[in-house]
């Protein structure tokens, strides 16, 4: 369900709209969201919500303050989970960013500002709850999201955060389906895509985007590495997060996964040693996966390698779906260790296992 959920969902990303003016004139609010971002993308929250505050001091009745807000929660909680207090604040300032900007497209149903952040506002809680495995939580903002999606699809040039979304949409229901093909009579009632298409505006995003740009870099690491196969192509992008925010553990995980799919055990090598000390159960957890494959793969050294996968599922189910990843990634290592060991039979229950965690094909070549 959670991959139906999610393979739709990305279709439905894109949304446009236009209007006489917005807040990018201003290069003094463009500055404070722009520091705002990499400030919490970077994990410095003190300075996060100085700016957030700036924003929302100057522009109350504005969405922004609210959708930045949230986002600043999101990641100074990473990972949210659902029975944490704080996803009750999370989702609170993504309705009100919606609810402001529902107010501006009523005044303005082409409103750049009301479209962007309404849409954004609503993708993100979806992610959210899809991520932790709720994906019933937004089922009924999908219409919403498909209806604005053909409103203003043509119109991603007025803000070249747009072409995250055009870029999501038009790659990923091509590719999805080819991965995907039972899916193939849904997604013939929509519109249709381009994969090609879809990764040049997807790089337009990673180079020109403002609010989207760094979830832009993301999404091109993920689908070089899922769905390209492009290994140095999402390194690049896996690797570019990394530099830009070494603070943030979800990038760190992510460019160590790269870096260890592609044998990169040097470089795997040193960035693991930075979490070797870390006390939180997700950072432990990365580092347990990581040093887990460098045992099984590199220092030959499969009973430690067992140990450090077995660490890996600990930790993992405390977090639920949202660790699914590293649990699938943890199994997929404990299979290969069974069948080195001659035993077949438990090598294809892992298997089974790390199949039913993640969909991803380069879990299992691991």
């Amino acid at each position: 369900m959670k991959a139906l959920f999610t393979g739709i969902f990305i279709m439905l990303l894109t949304v446009n709209g236009n209007s006489q003016y917005n807040i990018l004139d201003s290069k003094k609010t463009q500055t404070a969201v722009e520091e705002c971002l990499y400030a919490t993308y970077g994990f410095d929250f003190a300075k996060a919500y100085s700016n957030e505050r700036i924003l929302n001091k100057a522009l109350p009745q504005h969405p922004v303050s609210y959708f930045l807000k949230a986002l600043i929660i999101y990641w100074e909680n990473f990972p949210l989970l659902p029975d944490n207090p704080a996803t009750s604040d999370f989702e609170l300032n993504m309705d009100l960013a919606i609810e402001l900007s529902d107010d501006m497209l009523e005044q303005d149903p082409e409103s750049l500002e009301g479209v962007f952040f309404d849409m954004h506002a609503r993708a993100f809680k979806a992610m959210f709850w899809a991520d932790n495995g709720k994906p019933s939580k937004v089922l009924s903002d999908i219409d919403n999201m498909y209806r604005s999606t053909l409103k203003g699809i043509e119109f991603k040039e007025a803000f070249a955060d747009f072409y995250f979304s055009s870029g999501l949409y038009n790659y990923y229901i091509v590719a999805y389906i080819e991965k995907h093909p039972v899916y193939k009579p849904i997604a013939l009632m929509f519109r249709k895509g381009n994969k090609e298409l879809g990764l040049k505006e997807l790089q337009i995003a990673v180079n020109k985007a403002t609010y989207i740009k760094y979830e832009a870099m993301l999404f091109m690491s993920l689908l070089q590495l899922n769905y390209e196969e492009n290994i140095p192509a999402a390194i690049d992008h896996a690797a570019g997060l990394y530099n830009l925010f070494p603070e943030n553990i979800y990038y760190m995980g992510q460019y160590l996964i790269i870096l260890c799919h592609n044998r990169n055990y040097t470089v795997a090598s040193v960035l693991n040693e930075k979490l070797s000390s870390q006390k939180e159960p997700f950072h432990q957890m990365i580092y347990w996966m990581t040093e887990a494959f460098l045992d099984e793969n590199h220092h030959k050294a499969p009973a430690r390698a067992k140990s450090g996968y077995m660490n890996v599922i600990r930790i993992a189910e405390k977090f639920g779906p949202v660790a699914d990843l590293y649990a699938a990634i943890a199994y997929a290592g404990l299979a290969r260790i069974a069948e080195m060991e001659g035993d077949s039979n438990n090598a294809r229950k892992l298997r089974r296992k790390a199949s039913r965690l993640s969909v991803y094909d380069f879990i299992l070549d691991f």
